[in-house]
């Protein structure tokens, strides 16, 4: 059986508490029963849970009860997300012709060995590293095997999208250019200039406030957020600096803030949506506050640094190849026979619409 946790092992580690190693577990009920199965592979939830309880061991600490069923159903997510994207991709992959050579396992090796070298305890080969896997040291293999064969062909379809930004890079480097031009010279200045804004938001009648605050943000605002009407999309606590974070999170819907100052500049504020924590449900994992805002901003005397058309190009290749690569899997798991048993349809890929006559 292909049990896959290409990506989850780093990001399930991180989130972990701790669990005590010699903590027994109890027996799930339907083992033998199918969680999902994908390209001819099948991962029960027998097989699945023992997944969640070594990854859990290997952090070799004690989960508090509270959060307990939370840990395991995050985990237990990228996992089955994970076990259905690499085993559909990897079916593909081998399909298609593509295969992991010798020298292609080196390379990996040396790119690995590079990445790890001068951190403590650093392996010295990948042999070294395989061995202490929590999942053994032929699944390591395996996983490796999979992860070059699937690189392999998301490369190409890359490669064959024929990717040119430069008409982007070039506007996202006039903008910066003209955002720049925003930037006021003294703190004063800007304090005025955010104070007039506010001024004229003021005298806008209550329904007609949401748009005067899109059209001042595209002509005023000097955050990239502009070109959207200052919408900075939905965010929780903590995501954004410590004055803007307070502010939003304390204003009602569709209400202007006063000018709040980070270290940013002058900000006004508006929120369009408010989230309210939602407290975890069986498998469906907590979710805390969140709001939606946007704002306009009024720089202090900083400038952004103007970079270079390769690094700008660069940045966007590497943004659309990922979308790019994004639709193909997706693709790839409409394609696939995606089964689920029950509690598990919410891994199902989305029907694609019918199309209106």
């Amino acid at each position: 059986m292909k049990r896959s946790i290409v990506g989850v092992m780093v990001a399930g580690m991180a989130m972990l508490a701790g669990c005590d190693k010699d903590k027994a577990t109890a027996p799930v009920e339907g083992a033998d029963e199918m969680a999902v199965a994908v390209a001819g592979v099948t991962l029960t939830r027998g097989q699945l849970e023992s997944d969640i309880d070594t990854l859990i061991a290997a952090n070799g600490q004690e989960i508090p009860a509270e959060q307990q069923d939370y840990i395991r159903a995050m985990i237990k997510n990228q996992l089955v997300q994970t076990f259905l994207m690499e085993n559909a991709l990897y079916a593909k992959a081998t399909a298609e012709g593509y295969v992991a050579t010798d020298e292609d396992i080196k390379a990996r090796e040396d790119e690995f060995l590079k990445v790890v070298a001068g951190q403590p305890d650093a392996p010295k080969t990948l042999e070294e590293f395989m061995e202490k896997f929590p999942f053994g040291k032929e699944r390591a293999r395996e996983e490796l095997t999979h992860a070059i064969v699937i690189k392999k062909l998301l490369d190409d379809v890359t490669a064959k999208a024929n990717i040119d930004v430069s008409a982007e890079a070039g506007e996202i480097l006039a903008k910066i250019a003209a955002d720049n031009a925003k930037s006021v010279a003294s703190d004063e200045e800007a304090k005025a200039k955010i104070d007039l804004i506010k001024a004229a938001l003021n005298v806008t009648p209550a329904e007609q406030v949401a748009a005067k605050f899109a059209e001042l943000a595209q002509a005023e605002s000097a955050c990239p957020s502009s070109k959207k009407g200052g919408d900075l999309g939905t965010f929780t606590r903590g995501q954004m600096v410590k004055e803007f974070d307070e502010a939003a999170f304390a204003l009602p819907v569709g209400v202007v803030s006063d000018p709040v100052k980070t270290q940013f500049g002058y900000h006004l504020i508006m929120v369009t949506e408010k989230t309210p924590a939602v407290e975890a449900v069986g498998d469906e994992p907590a979710a805390p506050e969140s709001v939606r805002a946007s704002h306009i901003l009024v720089k202090v005397a900083s400038e952004q640094k103007v970079p270079s058309m390769d690094d700008v190009v660069a940045y966007l290749t590497e943004q659309e190849a990922r979308r790019v690569q994004q639709e193909y899997i997706i693709q790839v798991l409409k394609e696939s026979g995606i089964q689920a048993g029950e509690d598990f349809q919410r891994f199902l890929p989305p029907a694609d619409e019918e199309k209106a006559e």
